[in-house]
């Protein structure tokens, strides 16, 4: 770290500990006014009130944290870390904003007659780092690789039958189910013919590996290389939990990324900017399909008024999350508003479904009885995610509120995927990640690898295919009709959709609007300031 002028570092001393105390402090105009006459390296923000000191970059370079024995081949690859290095230097097929909508790319053109058949066209004016001409055998490469068993991106591509080169420009997909969104899918990086086994394949993005690969340069031949806010980017490497927090707050790497609900969050300092990204990982309720209860469909559909989501979405999630009650996430243009309010929480509305469904207090002893018989429900969460454990804990209490009694079992994820497999639940708290298409056919066909409740339906494998394959012209139609069977079938109970974090220093970066392809989207329009010419200004501590 720099050595700060000492008065300077003197008031953010005395700043700190004020904060470790119960009361506000503030710093007076004339304090303020010395630490922008002295160029400090601190700078003075506010939280809640609250004011705070946070460090420019500790040495004037903007670095990312990385994994080189991981590999960085984007196919290949392990580690988030390296993932997030790729995507600076591998371009995907096609973008995708906020909204999770495609725009072209390296594909500048889509078109299909029948669902089945897709004609893509590649922008073969852009060139891959080492000089090399991009056409359209390095998409169909890169579409196969992505294809190929155990690649991350497999799923997605299941009901591909074909692709194949036209010319260079042109290529075709062939499906063997009509999909009017399959481009939505083509959100995958693009490497060079020929480089699968490559430690530092080839890519188009605007950054490239330098020869000892420590560090990412500017690519001069991408068409956004004069606007780009940095010639160069260092990799740093920290692989130990603690070592990545400290190097972070230390300011030896200036961005990362957290996920705030899962396994592997890290606590870093709240004095930091973060930047919520929204995501298609799904947060859901599973059930047991020969359940005594949840095989029967008007409990299941209970199930949906006792979700209290924005209180999950709140206190569970603590923010990084949005609430939903069907598979699509609400900033899509297809999320149905209408359906979903219609099965929003509700506990009168919970009873009552509980009552038509056969729920009834026999006895008289103001607990519900499903044909006389006290009902009992073993819950499985998975105990690594303490935030999936409150939420879990949440609905566990809804249910014994009327009665029922509920086990609720908090396994480690072995033990977790253990009982799924063995089919030793009632009903579970799960999460996948859900195309950008919004198949949920993993959950819910019958040989899904996800599902593990034995859904078993065909009218629901027919709405859904009719969703998926819906031009223009009948998706309005078909999107209803699949939402509405959702609604009154209930196969599983949506709650939320996860957010992820990218967190950076106050005053270092501005200007950022990630995505959960691509957390450098448009990163033309940063603004980065490593503290050589840093301005007096107030910097905003949470941007969600």
């Amino acid at each position: 770290m720099r050595i700060k002028n000492l008065k300077i570092l003197s008031l953010a001393l005395a700043l700190l500990l004020c904060l470790s105390g119960c009361g506000v402090f503030t710093l007076t105009e004339e304090e303020q006014a010395e630490i922008a006459a002295d160029d400090a390296e601190v700078i003075v923000g506010s939280s809640g009130g609250q004011a705070l000191v946070t460090t420019y970059a500790a040495d004037d370079v903007f670095s990312l944290n990385s994994v080189p024995d991981a590999s960085f081949n984007p196919y290949d690859t392990t580690s988030a870390w390296n993932q997030v290095v790729g995507m600076l230097v591998y371009e995907t097929l096609v973008s995708t904003d906020n909204t999770f909508s495609a725009s072209s790319n390296l594909i500048t053109a889509w078109s299909t007659e029948d669902g089945l058949t897709w004609t893509f066209s590649v922008d073969t004016t852009r060139t891959f780092h080492d000089g090399g001409d991009m056409t359209s055998y390095d998409a169909v490469y890169s579409i196969t690789q992505a294809m190929a068993y155990g690649s991350r991106y497999a799923r997605r591509f299941a009901h591909v039958s074909s692709v194949s080169v036209v010319d260079s420009q042109t290529f075709t997909v062939v499906l063997n189910e009509a999909n009017y969104r399959f481009y939505e899918l083509l959100n995958i990086p693009c490497i060079e013919y020929g480089s699968a086994y490559e430690e530092l394949p080839s890519g188009t993005g605007p950054y490239q590996f330098s020869e000892d690969g420590t560090c990412l340069e500017l690519f001069e031949d991408h068409p956004l290389a004069d606007e780009m806010p940095l010639d160069t980017i260092y990799l740093q490497e920290y692989t130990a939990a603690v070592d990545i927090l400290q190097a972070f707050e230390d300011s030896y790497i200036d961005l990362v990324i957290n996920n705030p609900t899962g396994m592997a969050s890290l606590g870093y300092s709240s004095t930091n900017i973060t930047k919520y990204v929204d995501t298609t990982n799904m947060q859901y309720l599973g059930y047991n399909m020969s359940s005594a209860v949840f095989g029967q469909t008007g409990f299941r559909v209970a199930m949906t008024y006792a979700i209290d989501r924005a209180n999950i979405v709140s206190d569970c999630m603590q923010g990084a999350a949005v609430a939903a009650a069907l598979p699509v996430h609400p900033n899509s243009s297809l999320y149905p508003e209408d359906i979903a309010d219609d099965m929003a929480y509700s506990e009168e509305g919970f009873l009552t479904a509980l009552e038509n469904a056969g729920a009834t207090d026999v006895d008289g002893d103001g607990a519900l009885e499903i044909n006389g018989q006290d009902v009992t429900i073993t819950f499985l969460v998975c105990s690594d995610s303490a935030a999936k454990v409150s939420a879990a804990r949440l609905i566990a209490e809804q249910l014994r509120s009327v009665g029922f009694t509920v086990t609720l079992r908090e396994l480690n994820y072995d033990d977790f995927e253990s009982a799924l497999e063995e089919g030793d639940f009632d009903l579970y708290y799960g999460e996948v990640k859900i195309c950008n298409d919004w198949d949920i056919s993993v959950l819910v066909d019958s040989g899904g690898s996800l599902n593990y409740g034995g859904v078993s339906d065909s009218f629901l494998a027919g709405y859904l295919t009719g969703f998926l394959g819906a031009d223009d012209s009948t998706l309005d139609q078909a999107a209803s009709a699949y939402f509405q069977y959702l609604a009154q079938t209930a196969p599983i109970t949506v709650v939320c959709f996860e957010k992820s974090e990218v967190l950076y220093h106050r005053g270092v970066i501005s200007g950022l609007d990630p995505t959960q392809d691509n957390i450098f989207y448009n990163m033309q329009d940063w603004t980065i300031d490593l503290g050589t010419d840093q301005e007096d200004e107030v910097q905003e501590t949470t941007d969600r």
